[in-house]
């Protein structure tokens, strides 16, 4: 039987840890690295209702995108960290443990910024080896109805865009996650041509920067933009003929209006 480590360097093999951008914690995150699998269960984020859920089927190893433990911590207390308290004392009681495949799988090749832009019909042609790629469509499209195939290819129902929705897109940008945070990204799309930016957790000022520049931005959730990780992971576990369980219990957080 394979053990968690097994697992790991599986993992790694399709995404890896080295490509982690510097603030990442990719990787081996919770229990024992030692542990035989006894079931696997794939999620985008690890939450109370997934250990759970993950419990109930069996399985003592979540494979998510998202890390529980993200940055240097100096207490885990559930007055401070109430999910994440929730969270690690509940894995560890059950002998559970994490491994997270987080921007090592979005900058990877087949990651999730690949998978997103194909499925919204982008030919990349820029962007290997950053969290970001760039490509063109096979016919221009409106801006309203690209940001309308986005919610529907991504199954976000809360959607919206900036920039003139009769503006003509052909050069897309796809930046999976919180990739509307930095102006200066604005610009440098702009200079590349770029005609509209699809990511997630667009800050105002990002917004109106894309506006009087000219570059137009869908922003979907950050859930929705990476909910692809599921079926990429699960992916590679088939390769290997390796069973495992999705999530049911998770799901966007934001509901529309």
């Amino acid at each position: 039987m394979r053990t968690i480590k097994d697992i790991e360097k599986i993992l790694a093999e399709f995404a890896p840890l080295e490509l982690q951008m510097s603030f990442d914690n990719s990787g081996f995150c919770i229990g024992d690295e030692s542990a035989e699998v006894t079931g696997i269960m794939l999620a985008e984020d690890v939450t109370p209702s997934v250990v759970e859920e993950a419990s109930l089927k069996g399985c003592n190893l979540i494979i998510s995108h998202h890390p529980v433990i993200f940055c240097g911590i100096k207490t885990l207390c559930s007055a401070k960290d109430r999910m994440r308290y929730a969270v690690v004392s509940e894995m560890i009681k059950r002998g559970m443990a994490q491994i997270a495949m987080h921007t090592n799988v979005d900058i990877c090749e087949g990651g999730t910024n690949d998978t997103v832009a194909k499925a919204l019909g982008v030919k990349v042609s820029a962007g290997e080896g950053e969290a970001m790629r760039i490509g063109s469509l096979d016919k221009p499209i409106t801006l309203g109805n690209f940001a309308a195939k986005v919610a529907n290819v991504l199954g976000d129902e809360t959607v919206r865009y900036v920039g003139d929705p009769e503006k003509e897109i052909r050069t897309v940008a796809v930046s999976t996650g919180a990739g509307g945070r930095e102006s200066e990204l604005i610009y440098r799309l702009q200079d590349e041509g770029v005609d509209v930016l699809v990511t997630a957790e667009v800050k105002h000022n990002v917004a109106l920067e894309a506006r009087y520049a000219g570059v137009a931005i869908v922003e979907t959730t950050h859930y929705s933009s990476e909910r692809c990780i599921v079926d990429i992971i699960g992916g590679v576990l088939d390769k290997y003929n390796i069973d495992y369980h999705k999530s049911e219990s998770e799901g966007n957080p934001y509901r529309r209006a």
